[in-house]
């Protein structure tokens, strides 16, 4: 029982941490859930695909809480229209992909994107 706790605690401040970057920065939610889950289930072929569903599947409704805020905050979104669109194709891409990557391309590809914004976002 005490595992099923630590993890449900766990699980919690993971959620927390990824909707308080997704508010704060619009971004970074979902690649605290993959890392989080990794560190907390281990990092099997099965899981690997898990953990970035997973994340998708925790992001969508917590992007559309933040931009919720975001609007009665008073944000317009006009600009952000075209972008949505070519995600929206995108992540279709993406999607159909997932299943067909190795889940040792899906690492490396993650990492690539995370230490890319790394190093742009430190400049």
């Amino acid at each position: 029982m005490k595992n099923g706790i630590f993890l449900l605690i766990a699980l919690l401040f993971c959620g927390f941490a990824a909707g308080f970057c997704n508010g704060l920065l619009g971004a970074g939610g979902g690649v605290l859930l993959v890392l989080a889950e990794g560190a907390l289930f281990g990092k099997t072929a099965v899981n690997g695909r898990r953990f970035f569903t997973t994340a998708l599947s925790v992001m969508l409704p917590l992007s559309g809480l933040s931009a919720w805020q975001y609007a009665a905050a008073g944000m317009r979104f006009s600009p952000a229209v075209w972008p949505l669109v070519g995600a929206a194709i995108g992540g279709i891409v993406g999607a159909l992909l997932l299943w067909r990557l190795s889940t040792a391309a899906l690492r490396r590809i993650f990492a690539a994107v995370l230490l890319v914004s790394g190093v742009l976002l430190w400049r």
